[in-house]
């Protein structure tokens, strides 16, 4: 009896380890859980960013050209056509677009941010006009972050999901590039519908690419009335076909990884200590 009565003071503070592992295992595994509900179901849908001032109003920029430009799309609408990268006034709100560029400048737009990353190759954005009159311009910017560690090409594509009294055929879409005056499409929807449009990201030192788009929706003076109560509903997809270059985002929260340190350190742990246990057991019964 002299062996078990030795033992039992070990045994005890091996069972208070193993409890707290085991707590330690189930917080870890439960914060894990609740982050994953949170970023699918909980955390806000999309981000904003504001546009640099510089590239706003840019009237001396000049346009990259590209003769590879489009290449995979013979006999598309998208061309360099020498147009500066923000000549086109910004109407937002549906204005006439007559004269309002010092306006956009000083209102600083805000454009919706789209990050492109390992595991999330490609991202989509709702859009929607309706009663717009001869003349009227919607102007769209969009902020491209993909993080990447090898030469990627961007897509972009717009599908329409939903028109009215053949909207599409009137309806124009311009896709500038702000840094480099770039256009990717610039011709009406019923050309563009499906097709899908890009360029090279650079790889670079800091592993990402931050890129600013402008997308002018307008609908042009020589249309007449009776598109006045149309309406069109497309999508605006922004997405990278080969995920190779793809990189996780640098994003500073450390906080799955130390979780799953803290997860997989309590399992080895855990495992460590029973199977010790166990066979102390078995020690004692033999003895």
């Amino acid at each position: 009896m002299g062996v078990p009565e030795q033992a039992t003071p070990k045994s005890s503070r091996l069972k208070i380890v193993i409890i707290i592992l085991a707590v330690l295992l189930v917080l870890s595994a439960g914060g894990l859980a609740a982050r994953y509900i949170y970023l699918q179901f909980f955390a806000p849908a999309q981000s904003t960013a504001t546009v640099p001032d510089n590239l706003i109003g840019q009237e001396d920029a000049e346009p990259q050209k590209d003769p590879a430009e489009n290449s995979s799309q013979p006999g598309t609408a998208s061309t360099a056509d020498g147009e500066s990268a923000a000549s086109r006034t910004d109407t937002s709100n549906g204005g006439n677009g007559a004269g309002e560029n010092n306006s956009a400048a000083a209102d600083k737009p805000v454009a919706v941010k789209l990050e492109l990353y390992e595991g999330k190759p490609g991202d989509n954005q709702r859009f929607e006009v309706k009663n717009m009159m001869p003349g009227d311009t919607e102007t769209k910017y969009f902020c491209i972050r993909a993080h990447h560690n090898a030469d990627l090409e961007l897509f972009f594509k717009t599908e329409v999901t939903e028109q009215t009294k053949n909207l599409v055929d009137v309806l124009h879409i311009k896709v500038t590039h702000l840094e480099t005056g770039k256009v990717l499409c610039d011709a009406p929807f019923s050309e563009v519908n499906g097709s899908e449009f890009s360029e090279l990201l650079k790889k670079n030192a800091e592993g990402k690419t931050t890129a600013y788009y402008r997308i002018d929706v307008s609908l042009d003076t020589s249309v007449g009335n009776e598109y006045q109560a149309a309406a069109l509903k497309a999508d605006f997809e922004w997405y990278v076909k080969d995920e190779g270059g793809l990189t996780p985002p640098q994003t500073g929260d450390n906080t799955n990884i130390v979780l799953w340190v803290v997860l997989a350190g309590s399992s080895l742990l855990l495992l460590v200590l029973l199977w010790k246990r166990r066979k102390e057991d078995g020690q004692h019964e033999q003895a």
